[in-house]
């Protein structure tokens, strides 16, 4: 895998720490969102963890977006991104 820029690092921390946000607020677990959108908890938990190399793809964050009711433009409209 190439390595990324460092403003596709910062976008993807970004991401994750909203992603994060989003989840704990509304008190879902890993498992609970893991299940939602067939996805393995194991798969689940590195598009979270800042330490991880592994980011997300639009479509798995897509999916979680729709299991957390909100949609992709909503998920990205938060002061994180601007």
């Amino acid at each position: 895998m190439a390595k990324l820029r460092e403003e596709d690092e910062i976008l993807k921390q970004k991401i994750k720490l909203r992603l994060l946000g989003l989840r704990e607020k509304q008190g879902d677990s890993k498992s609970g969102i893991s299940k939602n959108i067939d996805v393995d908890r194991q798969n689940f938990q590195p598009w979270e963890n800042l330490k991880s190399k592994r980011g997300i793809t639009i479509y798995s964050l897509n999916r979680i977006c729709k299991a957390l009711g909100i949609t992709l433009k909503e998920f990205f409209d938060d002061e994180l991104f601007r």
